[in-house]
């Protein structure tokens, strides 16, 4: 087996992260997650943790995949990946500590992918980890394997899982009412893309939801610039499912920090939602946000 090949096709089939909506197949649940177990594989369970493997004895080809439940996050996706990903594959398996990695968000969650060539048991194999993160809350999802077939079972396995979303709402609230109350006008942390897709799916509602309220998005920073009246506009890049960027406009206050951020890198911004607008003959080409602060 090739690893750069059954990464590259892993990405190629994960492109789209999300959680999903229920399948038609018999799921199981561990904690707040529902998955669907693959027919046929052995399952090993654990405290919050299920493992399925299956190894093929004539060609030697194997495979396994671990689905963490629920877990404490740190708020920030991208944050939560590299932790899973030096705990999970970096220190048990000396995996490259950057992998490269596909982000996607919907229905509140972000799901960001890496993969890695490792070694395993004295064989070149892959390892691919899935992290969910909503608020606070993450799930995670490790695959290992030498032999590329196993690979649309992998991914049906990731773009199974599913939240129980009373139960995490709860989780959600609990935490909330454990901390100091936050601004009247804030919403959640999300993905920029998540945001973006909100306006262009209905900007009635979404401009009833997010304009005049404060967010904290994340994104790939697409290009950092100084507008003709000396603004600082940082506008994000788009995604798979998306057509419009994120832009976001800065004081001069925030100029040490801006600096900071670099082009093709993963950032956390906050601002005032303002909609639509900004493009060519005040046509609705971004999605803008005002008076913006690196946190």
């Amino acid at each position: 087996m090739k690893t750069t090949k059954i990464l590259t096709m892993f990405f190629g089939a994960i492109v789209c992260l999300s959680i999903s909506q229920a399948v038609a197949a018999q799921t199981e649940k561990l904690g707040i997650v529902k998955y669907t177990p693959p027919k046929g594989w052995t399952k090993t369970v654990k405290e919050n943790i299920v493992v399925f493997s299956q190894t093929n004895q004539s060609t030697g080809g194997y495979c396994i995949i671990t689905l963490y439940g629920a877990t404490p996050g740190t708020g920030n996706p991208q944050k939560d990946f590299a932790r899973e990903w030096n705990n999970l594959v970096v220190k048990p398996f000396g995996a490259e500590a950057n992998p490269k990695t596909e982000t996607e968000a919907a229905d509140g969650w972000t799901g960001i992918a890496g993969g890695s060539g490792i070694e395993f048991q004295g064989s070149k194999s892959a390892a691919f980890l899935t992290v969910f993160s909503r608020g606070e809350t993450t799930v995670s999802v490790l695959g290992i394997s030498n032999d590329e077939t196993y690979l649309p079972q992998l991914v049906a396995f990731v773009s199974g899982i599913e939240s129980d979303k009373d139960v995490a709402d709860n989780a959600a609230t609990q935490r909330e009412e454990s901390s100091p109350p936050a601004s009247a006008t804030s919403v959640p942390a999300m993905h920029a893309a998540a945001l973006v897709r909100e306006f262009e799916g209905n900007e009635l509602r979404a401009n009833q939801t997010y304009v005049g309220k404060r967010v904290r998005i994340t994104g790939t920073v697409n290009s950092i610039e100084i507008n003709k009246a000396g603004q600082i506009v940082l506008d994000f890049k788009t995604s798979v499912s998306t057509y419009k960027m994120a832009r976001c406009y800065f004081g001069k206050s925030q100029s040490s920090r801006v600096s900071a951020l670099n082009a093709h890198e993963q950032a956390t911004v906050e601002g005032t939602v303002k909609g639509l607008g900004d493009g060519f003959d005040n046509s609705k080409a971004f999605l803008v946000l005002e008076n913006c602060t690196v946190p």
